[in-house]
């Protein structure tokens, strides 16, 4: 089942590099969107997809377009989480997805967003899936809607900016205007090398505190 989601990621991302700008600004609208929404992030390579738009010769107005793509999308699926956490509170673990969550993963993501308060929005948006659910915990606690969306917008900004200039640098490298880059992504995607790093930083932040 893995092999087989790599495998459409890699095929899907290989055909948005045969398109032209702006279709591939509105898919990365798209894909940032659902891939910050309830778990869909495990189905979507939005890093992927950012770095393909990031990659497109189209000079600093083109980089420019495509982290605002970016970051409207994914901030548009965060609002929409923060939503659903806001209605539906603590009923969301009940659901199948919720369960396979698991009950100690939604008590620690509450005890982290209580403890360290609306800036570990920033950093848990560069932990790997987590980062769709956090925005529900965060409307189930309640956190002011002001203050998720300033410190989320933060996050996001920063981490379409990172992976969209990898794209444009990769791309820069080969001089290929965007195959570099595509096969960047795509082995980023099958290595498992941003869900790794993910993990990395979620045991670091998520350690209780001595």
């Amino acid at each position: 089942m893995i092999a087989e989601l790599m495998s459409a990621a890699s095929s899907f991302v290989a055909w948005l590099a045969t398109l032209d700008q702006w279709p591939v600004l509105l898919f990365t609208t798209l894909c940032s969107a659902i891939e910050t929404t309830f778990l869909l992030g495990l189905f979507v390579p939005g890093e992927s997809v950012v770095m393909l738009a990031g990659s497109l010769p189209h000079g600093p107005g083109g980089f420019a377009l495509a982290v605002a793509a970016g970051t409207a999308g994914a901030m548009a699926g965060q609002i929409t989480g923060y939503a659903v956490g806001r209605a539906l509170g603590p009923r969301l673990r009940e659901t199948r997805l919720g369960r396979r969550i698991g009950a100690q993963r939604w008590d620690r993501a509450e005890a982290y967003l209580r403890d360290n308060g609306a800036g570990a929005l920033v950093a848990i948006r560069f932990v790997a899936v987590i980062h769709a659910v956090v925005p529900i915990v965060a409307g189930t606690v309640r956190m002011p809607f002001g203050r998720f969306v300033g410190w989320s917008a933060l996050g996001t900004a920063i981490w379409v900016g990172v992976f969209a200039a990898v794209g444009a640098l990769t791309a820069g490298a080969d001089g290929s205007g965007g195959t570099g880059v595509v096969l960047t992504a795509i082995g980023a995607t099958c290595l498992g090398v941003v869900p790794f790093a993910g993990r990395l930083v979620r045991r670091v932040a998520l350690r209780p505190a001595s």
